[in-house]
């Protein structure tokens, strides 16, 4: 930092510093020229730094930006986290937790003091345990352990609900509090389970197990609730994921607070932010499906109504028509129309055969004139030789051949005497 901060002597003999640019006599530096020197000469260099220590009056604004302290024994240095960082945390600061930051060094002109602008932050302790997530949740993942292929779906109804968490955990009476309130017909099947310390990945995975031996439950929740990260880290080993995976029952995870994400939350059918939530997903609000049924059953009804109300209005009108009220005459009536039709039919047909006789004769005269006979009896005759055969020219007659000749009343029989020519 000293060389940053070097100096020499001007023309007049006073120090100024090398990024101040030198005045005319007699005219001083402001104070926040000074600041914005210094604040420039770390903006120009390299000065991100990791730094370790506890969290020291933390302060979120509605601006989204947070302001605090990082201290250790000997010493302390403000520090700033701009909304863009503070977005992406994935834990609750507060007072007196220990943490590492990933930070650049800045000035605040203002103040004239220089501080910390953090870019990434993360408890102290969580580093190690930040790696073993990721490579669990890599690992689990390339074995397609949090595909939606094996997600199950939550059962429609819930008669009898299995939970596994710790009887003397808030988690527990969030669920009773919820399922008595909601649909406290639905009987609840409680897995006593350690869901804190070494032995308890163990035990989780154990109890899932054991519940799906039992088998007489729907649906399972899985959780506990909030804390830090060595709390929730039994539901992130692979043994609970394993048994989350396995398990022929659809499991919700219930892990924490909204902002905890744990292996087992990837590996369950589904992920419930809270306890509280898990139970809203798992069981319907027998409440609410009371109003929706009542709400049937007046549409029902009413539809009922409107529909026997019409049939009976048809009824009336049909009661008091003309056919029912004076039967008789209606069949008088009717009888009297096939009477026309049947005469109608008749004139009809008695139409129809006198004009195909007609067309009838008309066709059979145009035949007679153009039968043979007809040209016979206009005095024309049809000569025959012996063979049958018609004669059509006197070169097919000698004198003495015998002849037929045929005339419209007969035939006679005739010897060709000589030619006439």
């Amino acid at each position: 930092m000293s060389d940053d901060l070097c100096y020499d002597s001007g023309e007049d003999g006073l120090p100024y510093f090398e990024f101040l640019t030198p005045r005319e006599a007699g005219r001083p530096y402001t104070v926040t020229e000074v600041n914005s020197g210094i604040s420039q000469i770390f903006e120009q260099h390299n000065t991100l730094v990791w730094v370790e220590g506890e969290l020291s009056g933390w302060k979120s604004y509605p601006s989204g930006h947070c302001y605090f302290k990082m201290k250790d024994e000997n010493s302390q240095i403000p520090g700033v986290m701009w909304r863009s960082a503070a977005d992406k945390l994935d834990f609750r600061p507060r007072d007196n937790m220990a943490v590492f930051a990933i930070a650049s060094i800045g000035v605040y002109v203002k103040n004239g003091c220089y501080q910390l602008n953090v870019h990434k932050m993360m408890p102290a302790g969580e580093g190690a345990l930040h790696l073993k997530f990721e490579k669990l949740k890599a690992k689990l993942l390339a074995e397609g352990l949090f595909d939606d292929r094996h997600k199950k779906p939550l059962p429609p109804s819930v008669s009898t609900l299995g939970v596994i968490t710790s009887r003397k955990g808030a988690a527990l009476w969030d669920i009773v509090r919820v399922v008595a309130k909601r649909a406290p017909q639905t009987d609840i099947i409680l897995i006593d389970t350690l869901v804190q310390g070494d032995k308890a990945a163990a035990q989780i995975a154990k109890s899932i197990r054991m519940m799906n031996a039992y088998g007489k439950v729907d649906l399972m929740i899985v959780g506990r609730g909030g804390g830090a990260i060595e709390d929730l880290w039994a539901f992130n080993e692979e043994v609970v994921a394993r048994a989350i995976h396995e398990s022929a029952i659809p499991i919700i995870s219930a892990v924490g607070h909204e902002i905890d994400f744990t292996i087992a939350d990837f590996t369950a059918d589904l992920r419930a932010p809270t306890p509280s939530a898990a139970a809203e997903m798992a069981v319907a609000d027998t409440q609410e499906s009371k109003r929706y049924f009542e709400q049937l059953k007046s549409r029902f009804s009413g539809g009922i109504n409107r529909y026997l109300t019409d049939v009976n209005n048809r009824v009336r009108r049909i009661k008091s028509s003309r056919a029912l009220s004076r039967p008789f005459r209606a069949i008088q009536a009717h009888e009297q129309w096939l009477d026309d039709v049947r005469g109608s039919l008749y004139m009809d047909i008695k139409r129809a055969v006198q004009s195909k006789n007609n067309c009838l004769k008309s066709a059979s005269a145009r035949l007679n004139d153009l039968s043979p006979l007809a040209v016979l009896g206009r005095g024309y005759a049809v000569v025959r030789d012996n063979s049958g055969q018609t004669v059509k020219s006197v070169n097919q007659l000698k004198t003495g051949d015998n002849v037929n000749i045929r005339l419209a009343d007969g035939a006679a029989a005739a010897i060709i005497s000589g030619p006439n020519r």
